[in-house]
């Protein structure tokens, strides 16, 4: 048993102490993983166990006001996130590489400002956590699907894991597309909330936005994957950013034919 806890305690100190990026260390829940895995565990016990138990015998919240100040609050982050990468990777530095683009580590303003970036986008993976919240304060517990819970609980812990290990480089590619399609998800969300006629249009091609999105990184992290050997970009991040690009697609796609296909059919 000794023997365990040592191996357990060499990984742990190994992978999450040695080897990761230190640059980030000392910025809020991006230093060690308990507070994550305590926040993340917390929430899955609250949205599948305790949350729906609490509304079992209560009427729903009205949260409708607050939402609506978090769906903005959700649009312009996102937006800005989006600009400024943008902006940064692609006008001021104009060296992405598409078929491989390494990490900067170092401690320049390049470096840093990627850094940074990856941290943003970690903390806003957080900030969606409140999602499912609402939800089960809503007894919308349908809404809370397998999808939909893994999405969150994977996109948080994914993101913290690539602050640690790849804080920008091929990667960013990832953080462009979702604060994109969710700056346009909250703006729907949004618009929903006064019944907009247009709310089903929104829905339908914003599915399709999404597919387009795990379509192309799919692409994205498959090509230095099975055709660039040589690319320096760590290979196991490109298996985890293809594999999970696929997988989130099959559920997509499983999703848009049952609501649009399928239910078209039958109407």
């Amino acid at each position: 048993m000794a023997l365990v806890l040592q191996r357990v305690y060499d990984v742990y100190q190994e992978f999450l102490i040695d080897r990761r990026d230190m640059r980030s260390a000392h910025l809020p829940l991006a230093g060690s993983p308990w507070p994550l895995a305590t926040l993340l565990a917390t929430y899955l016990y609250v949205v599948l166990y305790a949350g729906p138990r609490f509304m079992a015998h209560r009427k729903p919240f009205d949260l409708r006001n607050v939402i609506r100040v978090y769906n903005i609050v959700q649009v312009l982050i996102n937006s800005v996130i989006f600009t400024w990468i943008v902006v940064k990777i692609f006008i001021v530095y104009k060296d992405y590489n598409y078929s491989c683009q390494v990490c900067h580590y170092s401690s320049d303003a390049r470096g840093m400002e990627e850094m940074y970036l990856s941290y943003s986008y970690f903390m806003l993976k957080v900030l969606d956590l409140a999602d499912t919240i609402f939800f089960v304060l809503r007894k919308k517990q349908s809404h809370v699907s397998f999808l939909h819970v893994y999405h969150h609980t994977i996109m948080a812990t994914g993101s913290y894991f690539g602050l640690l290990y790849v804080p920008g480089g091929h990667a960013i590619m990832l953080g462009i597309w979702n604060t994109l399609v969710h700056a346009v998800m909250y703006f729907y969300y949004f618009l929903s909330s006064f019944g907009s006629q247009y709310s089903e249009w929104w829905k339908k091609h914003l599915t399709r936005m999404q597919l387009l999105q795990f379509i192309h990184l799919a692409f994205h992290f498959g090509i230095p994957l099975f055709f660039n050997h040589e690319c320096k970009f760590p290979r196991v991040w490109l298996v985890i950013g293809f594999l999970q690009a696929i997988f989130i697609l099959a559920l997509f796609m499983d999703f848009y034919i049952k609501s649009y296909i399928v239910k078209r059919k039958k109407q």
